[in-house]
């Protein structure tokens, strides 16, 4: 069986920790799956992302997967993007103007504070086609989007993921601000 480099399932929280130039300090950010539909081969999940720093700032969004691509239409370093084409192979390459992307392993190992992973996906990001900088992104299998190293020339950030777990009651009753 293939694996699943990012999974949507119904009620998961990801937290991470986010370090950008664009800001001092740590911010944290809670990806919440908040629901997945299913229509033939397309899952679209149903995301909020609250983002803290000094405020604390609530988006909601949605996640596209079919058979070809694993779409997010928002996220913590950029917004939305192709994260990456499914079936995941090594050396898929593909342009997000004005980025060049490529698979470039499947077999990287992480150690971060969520734990250690092994077999991850890892996406090279040619930022303007490598003029104003790269990105690496990193997903593991089972678990999803884990680590991220951007580094352009407006700013730099690195993204690492703390825990995986069930949306606690209390952020599953929050309204969108």
């Amino acid at each position: 069986m293939a694996k699943d480099y990012f999974p949507l399932k119904k009620n998961t929280r990801y937290e991470y920790s986010y370090k950008s130039t664009e800001f001092d300090g740590e911010a944290k950010v809670f990806i919440d799956i908040l629901n997945v539909s299913q229509k033939a081969d397309k899952q679209t999940a149903d995301v909020r992302m609250t983002f803290t720093v000094r405020d604390t700032n609530i988006t909601e969004y949605k996640i596209k997967k079919d058979k070809k691509w694993v779409i997010t239409e928002d996220g913590i370093v950029i917004g939305g993007r192709k994260e990456f084409p499914l079936p995941v192979k090594e050396g898929v390459k593909w342009d997000e103007y004005p980025d060049a992307n490529e698979i470039v392993s499947l077999t990287d190992k992480l150690s971060i504070k969520a734990g250690k992973f092994s077999n991850c996906l890892k996406v090279l990001t040619r930022i303007a086609g490598g003029d104003a900088g790269t990105a690496v992104r990193y997903y593991a299998p089972n678990v999803g989007y884990i680590f991220e190293d951007y580094s352009a020339e407006d700013k730099t950030c690195k993204v690492e993921l703390i825990s995986v777990g069930d949306i606690p009651q209390e952020a599953k009753e929050k309204k969108k601000k």
